[in-house]
């Protein structure tokens, strides 16, 4: 019986012995009591090296009584589980050192055993709260949070970094820096592994831990958004480093100045009277930015907008045209819009380029300014057309960060957060 208990604990100590087992009540709540005996037999003093028996054959090393800790396990058949240990304490007669005689399923000084603790590291590897995992491992919330800060010694932030040959930066929001609200994050493109984060993403700071590291001229390509901080980078930090923009980050950049011009051209209708244009222009938007190769040209159909019997039956392509004679400039952006898509998807960038500096003057000035602006990013640009990188992997990352401090609440320390977010990618491993 002893040894079934002990294998159910997963307990393979020869020298515990299991006494038996019963219920108590405690805050009105039953748990499972498991009470135990651990007595080894005595070894030597640590102190000062006597044996147990010195040459005349006298007892130096005594047994001196037993002391009774309460060692907390994971659930049994969801009712909380504690074992009531005794412990045997030895006294050295030489030295008058006493000591308690010690397990490997629990630290010393520790009143939780290793089985829960590796229950708890494992939990802080999926997207939960610290709450959640306190009260699914029944232990306090501080506890929670002593294990978590225990796993900083695994944090690899005083080792020098090996940057990798493709390089992706990126920031997300984090009020848990106290430095700025928007913290730094970095990660290889081609393995997609976190490389590290930092409290802030301050040019000065990014300078000063990238020249720490040892292999900066290996950096071929920095993928990055339109921050310009991160363009200094390459000036400073990476001189051999060719700068590469997210192709998401020019794609949005060019539907929010065509959103921009159909919402103004929204609100003039509605103005001027012309109420139900603009809400087919609102209902309908979608159709305006698909791209023009997939739209269908041979079905006939009634629309949300546009029911029969009062409109006839229309083709997708016609239904888009109706909605662009509503505004002479909309339908004038809508086609210098999808000619710089449609050479961007087709990767031409000398075509891109040409299109966006020769801009006709009819088109409305404030969205033939912002699409200009991609004039300034020309280098990044050209490189995201013809390299096949992007930022797609340190995306998801900041998504999984976004559900972690969602499901959270927020953090109060940003070391927390870091180790959470390493353990969530796999960087820390507790043997």
């Amino acid at each position: 019986m002893n040894d079934s208990i002990k294998k159910l604990l997963r307990i393979t100590d020869k020298n515990l012995e299991i006494v038996d087992v019963s219920y108590e009540t405690v805050n009105k709540k039953q748990r499972l009591v498991i009470n135990a005996t651990l007595s080894p037999c005595p070894q030597a003093c640590k102190s000062c090296g006597s044996t147990v028996k010195d040459s005349d054959g006298k007892t130096i090393i005594v047994r001196n009584g037993k002391k009774k800790t309460t060692i907390r396990f994971d659930e049994y058949n969801h009712m909380p589980m504690v074992m009531q240990l005794k412990k045997q304490r030895y006294k050295c007669k030489n030295c008058e050192t006493y000591w308690t005689a010690q397990s490997y399923f629990v630290l010393p000084k520790h009143s939780i055993a290793n089985h829960l603790r590796y229950k708890i590291i494992s939990l802080l590897t999926d997207k939960v709260s610290l709450s959640f995992i306190a009260k699914l491992c029944t232990v306090s919330l501080t506890t929670v949070i002593r294990i978590l800060k225990e796993l900083k010694s695994y944090l690899q932030g005083n080792a020098k970094k090996v940057l990798p040959k493709v390089l992706m930066v990126d920031e997300f929001r984090s009020h848990a820096s106290l430095e700025d609200k928007m913290s730094f994050i970095c990660a290889d493109r081609e393995s997609g592994e976190l490389i590290d984060i930092l409290p802030t993403r301050k040019l000065s700071r990014l300078t000063t831990y990238f020249q720490s590291c040892s292999n900066n001229d290996q950096v071929k390509y920095l993928v990055t958004d339109m921050n310009a901080a991160y363009f200094q980078l390459t000036k400073t930090v990476f001189p051999n480093a060719n700068l590469v923009i997210d192709r998401f980050h020019i794609v949005k950049h060019m539907n929010q100045a065509f959103q921009d011009l159909r919402v103004r051209t929204m609100k003039s209708l509605q103005i001027k009277g012309f109420k139900k244009d603009a809400q087919k222009l609102k209902v309908n938007w979608r159709f305006l930015t698909k791209n023009r190769q997939n739209i269908n040209h041979s079905e006939y159909k009634s629309w949300r907008s546009f029911r029969s019997p009062k409109y006839p039956l229309l083709t997708e392509a016609m239904m888009i045209d109706r909605l662009l004679t509503f505004s002479t400039s909309l339908r004038e952006a809508y086609e210098a819009f999808h000619d710089l898509a449609d050479a961007f998807r087709d990767k031409d960038h000398i075509f891109f380029f040409d299109l966006l500096k020769h801009l006709p003057e009819s088109l409305n000035e404030e969205f033939r300014k912002k699409l200009q602006n991609l004039l300034k990013y020309e280098e990044g640009i050209r490189n995201a057309m013809i390299y096949p990188y992007s930022n797609g992997k340190i995306e998801a990352k900041n998504t999984h960060i976004k559900t972690l401090k969602r499901v959270s609440y927020g953090f109060k320390s940003f070391e927390n957060m870091k180790i959470r977010i390493y353990m969530i990618n796999h960087l820390i491993e507790v043997k």
